[in-house]
């Protein structure tokens, strides 16, 4: 029986091949959001802000959550996503999203891989405003506070992310996973690394 009681995934890279939800709405919607991403990147505006001028920016071309809904809906799993979490669910292991993207993509892939749990970031009905629910650079936090709900250790928890803003969840785990890594700070922190685009490769790492 596998030590794991919980595996928590990032989205982005990971359960989706696109490397970032809220630019691949920019690419769909003809947006450039590259000013805020460089200022957001140096330090100069908050995640929350950050999310907050996107959504605006979307709102100023008329866009609503439903067209953002529409472009998401045929957005294909990674391979090997279905297998993976089948296996996991037929182990009694409790899987989560934990991810800086948009709760609206992450909900969907949950329901058609009957994953547990879904902490991602939201944008209100009104395109108002970003509800910031995980924070890019602090992904650690939701992590920890979904552990202490479920009253699972540490050792008890596999995090599998692609990028330097997962090594925080990797800390808090009792294994880190780099899948289909984009950067070598996240290699250089995982416990394992993955670098073929197949989900199901992670099995063997949390079921032995």
């Amino acid at each position: 029986m596998s030590r794991y009681k919980l595996v928590a995934f990032d989205m982005d890279g990971v359960l989706v091949e696109m490397k970032s939800s809220w630019r691949y709405i920019h690419e769909c919607f003809g947006t450039d959001n590259s000013e805020t991403r460089k200022a957001y990147l140096n330090g100069e505006i908050s995640s929350q802000e950050y999310m907050d001028k996107d959504i605006a920016m979307w709102k100023s071309i008329g866009k609503t959550v439903h067209d953002i809904e529409a472009v998401f809906e045929n957005v294909p799993v990674m391979k090997g996503a279905h297998e993976c979490m089948h296996a996991l669910k037929a182990e009694g292991i409790e899987t989560a999203i934990v991810s800086g993207g948009l709760g609206i993509l992450a909900r969907r892939i949950a329901g058609e891989m009957g994953m547990d749990y879904v902490i991602a970031n939201e944008i209100n009905e009104n395109m108002e405003k970003g509800i910031l629910n995980v924070s890019p650079k602090n992904k650690d936090i939701p992590l920890k506070n979904l552990a202490r709900k479920l009253r699972v250790e540490k050792e008890e928890i596999a995090s599998v992310g692609n990028s330097k803003y997962d090594v925080k969840m990797f800390k808090v785990s009792g294994m880190g996973i780099a899948f289909n890594p984009c950067d070598d700070i996240v290699v250089a922190d995982a416990d394992v690394v993955i670098k073929e685009k197949d989900l199901s490769l992670i099995l063997p790492y949390i079921l032995e």
